[in-house]
């Protein structure tokens, strides 16, 4: 079981490492409101009747009982969270997203020591240190002091933002735990949807510019990482629990380095060895974790149930 979920959040983060490379070639044909428009309606397409079918919910009585949490994570984690990472796009590079995102585990953990009280043990803090050194070596091609050097843009600043906003939104979730899942997500993103709509005035869209990779690109970020991720990081952390699953968001940047040599880039010796310390900082952790001296009901990360143990 342990095995399957480790694959699942493997997979997760493939699909969510894609999301930077499809969305940068996506925000070439499509503005950002349309980009995150299209995706989530994508995604709310397959997974009402998904959720329909597998858990049957009342969604009457989920709305009227849950109103006021489902508009909240509609607008933090689907509106303004894909906005703002569809925007810094088109400013940065998704090298540069890779780097900012690989700060995502980072800020779980320091909100969720500060706000929710939780600990972690050493082993948990050197694993996590030791991923980060492995991501910034990927980032930087072996020049670990280069992270200081790199130019940085409006876009990096937007997508940092975006960072702060997914912990937040990964920190509340808690109070979703009661919601089905396949159903929290299908609401959430039915939600975004409308609420996107006013917005697609705001950024009109230029049809003569849309070409086949585009499409294609839209294609992708509603059933892969809208929906697959989603999936499989549910199951994974559900399995293992949400600090250890925070560890493989990690493994973003290197499937991103992956993704980029399959579009026809070099492989370098720094991503390679960058590779295996993320790798091995990710194990650490996910063997030597301790919750403190007595377990406590976790986080459930982009997922609206309980993730017990």
């Amino acid at each position: 079981m342990k095995a399957r979920a480790w694959l699942f959040l493997v997979l997760a983060n493939l699909f969510w490492a894609g999301n930077l490379i499809f969305g940068k070639a996506v925000t070439a044909d499509f503005p950002p409101v349309w980009a995150s428009f299209l995706r989530w309606a994508i995604a709310a397409v397959v997974l009402i009747p998904m959720a329909q079918l597998v858990e049957k919910p009342n969604w009457l009585k989920v709305w009227k009982n849950n109103w006021g949490l489902l508009l909240f994570f509609s607008l933090v984690g689907v509106v303004f969270y894909t906005l703002l990472t569809y925007t810094a796009l088109q400013h940065t590079s998704s090298t540069n997203g890779s780097l900012i995102n690989s700060l995502t585990p980072a800020v779980m953990i320091l909100l969720s020591l500060l706000f929710l009280k939780d600990k972690i043990s050493v082993w948990q803090g050197v694993g996590l240190v030791l991923s980060f050194l492995g991501v910034l070596t990927v980032l930087t091609k072996g020049h670990l002091l280069g992270v200081f050097s790199t130019h940085y843009n409006q876009g990096d600043g937007i997508l940092l933002v975006a960072v702060f906003l997914w912990a937040i939104y990964s920190i509340v979730n808690k109070r979703a735990q009661h919601l089905p899942p396949i159903t929290f997500v299908a609401f959430t993103a039915l939600i975004g949807v409308i609420c996107m709509v006013p917005l697609l005035f705001m950024q009109p869209l230029q049809t003569g510019h849309i070409t086949a990779i585009g499409i294609t690109g839209v294609i992708y970020l509603g059933l892969f990482p809208s929906i697959g991720s989603f999936l499989f990081w549910n199951q994974g952390v559900k399995a293992l629990g949400p600090g250890k699953a925070a560890i493989t968001m990690n493994l973003m940047p290197i499937f991103t380095a992956i993704l980029s040599v399959m579009t026809g880039q070099a492989l370098l010796v720094s991503q390679m060895v960058g590779g295996v310390i993320v790798i091995t900082g990710m194990l650490l952790s996910a063997n030597l974790i301790r919750s403190g001296k007595a377990r406590t009901k976790p986080v459930c990360i982009r997922s609206g149930q309980d993730c017990a143990h």
